[in-house]
C-alpha cells in the first residue's frame, strides 16, 4: 500500500461540536463556545484537578495526618450511605411517582374500553335498525341517537 502524499499534506478544518442543542417547537437552536470560554473551560478544569490532588499521609504530622484519615473516612462514608440510600428508596418504592399505580390502572381501563367498542362495533354491523334505510353503521350512531348527539357519518 503505497503512502499518498497529499495525504500528510492536507489540512483538514476542526469539526465544531456544539456546545449545546436547545430543540424548539420551531425548529433547532446549536450554541457553538467561543475560543474564550474553552480556556476559561479549561483552567476550570486544571484547577478542580489541582485541588482533588490526594496527599501523602506518610509525609504528614500526627494533627493533619488524623484530619485527612477522618476526611478520607467521612467521605467512603457518605458514599457507601448514598448507595444504600438509593438501594432502600428503589426498594420502598419512594422513587416511583406518586400516583403510578392509579395512572396505569386508567391506561389499562381506557385500553379495555376501546377493545370492548371495538368488539361491540363489530358485532353490530350490519344490523337493521329504525331508521335511515335500516342500516346501523357502529355502536356509536347508536349512542349518538340515543343520547340526542348527532355522530357525522362518512359519505
Amino acid at each position: 500500500m503505497a503512502d499518498n502524499p497529499s495525504q500528510y499534506n492536507s489540512i483538514e478544518p476542526k469539526k465544531r461540536v456544539p456546545k449545546r442543542i436547545l430543540h424548539f417547537s420551531d425548529g433547532v437552536l446549536e450554541e457553538y463556545s467561543t475560543d474564550e470560554e474553552e480556556v476559561e473551560e479549561r483552567k476550570r478544569q486544571e484547577e478542580k484537578e489541582a485541588q482533588q490532588q490526594l496527599s501523602d499521609p506518610s509525609s504528614m504530622s500526627w494533627i493533619p495526618w488524623v484530619v485527612y484519615l477522618a476526611w478520607a473516612g467521612a467521605t467512603s462514608s457518605l458514599r457507601v450511605c448514598d448507595a444504600a440510600g438509593e438501594k432502600l428508596a428503589w426498594w420502598l418504592g419512594i422513587t416511583s411517582p406518586k400516583y403510578y399505580y392509579e395512572i396505569q390502572e386508567a391506561k389499562r381501563m381506557q385500553k379495555e374500553e376501546e377493545e370492548r367498542k371495538s368488539k361491540q362495533d363489530a358485532e353490530m354491523a350490519g344490523w337493521v335498525g329504525e331508521g335511515d334505510g335500516g342500516l346501523v353503521r357502529s355502536q356509536e350512531e347508536v349512542r349518538g341517537k340515543e343520547t340526542g348527539v348527532e355522530s357525522p357519518t362518512p359519505p
